[in-house]
């Protein structure tokens, strides 16, 4: 037998090759880093759950035709004046203008966070990775400041819409305290 031929020769090459692949890529575990991915996983599902509101109940209002919020009948049905529930619905606003601001500074906060710390640092994988983790939290607070605003209109113009309805017919997107 020659000196490169035999039993050993192909597990050689695949060493070589796994050390000249790990060399120019790295370790493709550190690649995807799966730990990182479901630590995030479970900080999200943890934020959910915080979310403030969440189980609490909320009155059944009556609603028109029209679908505006009718406070004299909703009152009735409760035996309460048209005063009490008027001011419920105001701390539901000021409740909805909360959640939606802090959301949104906390969403704001986060990008300005990470444009900063992607300019300072060299792009390679683990950047783009970065932004793919980041994503989840960027998406989700603005869903609930979107969400948070959404309610806030409808309080506040006493009329039940959907998210379109509140897109195309909302003077400001942005929440307002009662």
């Amino acid at each position: 037998m020659s000196a490169g031929a035999g039993p050993d020769r192909k597990p050689r090459f695949f060493r070589r090759t796994r050390q000249l692949a790990r060399l120019v890529i790295g370790d493709p575990r550190n690649l995807i880093a799966w730990r990182d991915l479901k630590k995030n996983a479970s900080l999200i599902e943890i934020l959910w759950k915080a979310l403030p509101g969440r189980g609490t109940s909320v009155p059944d209002f009556h609603i028109t035709d029209g679908g505006r919020i009718d406070v004299e009948a909703t009152a009735a049905t409760y035996g309460v004046e048209a005063r009490a529930v008027t001011i419920f619905l105001d701390q539901r606003q000021r409740q909805t203008y909360a959640r939606s601001v802090c959301a949104g500074a906390l969403d704001l906060a986060l990008i300005v966070a990470w444009i900063v710390e992607m300019s300072l640092s060299r792009w390679g994988g683990t950047q783009l990775l970065a932004a793919l983790e980041f994503a989840p939290f960027w998406f989700f607070l603005a869903l609930v400041a979107f969400q948070n605003a959404w309610l806030n209109w409808q309080i506040r113009e006493r009329h039940l819409g959907s998210a379109t309805q509140f897109l195309a017919t909302a003077d400001n997107l942005f929440p307002r305290k009662p």
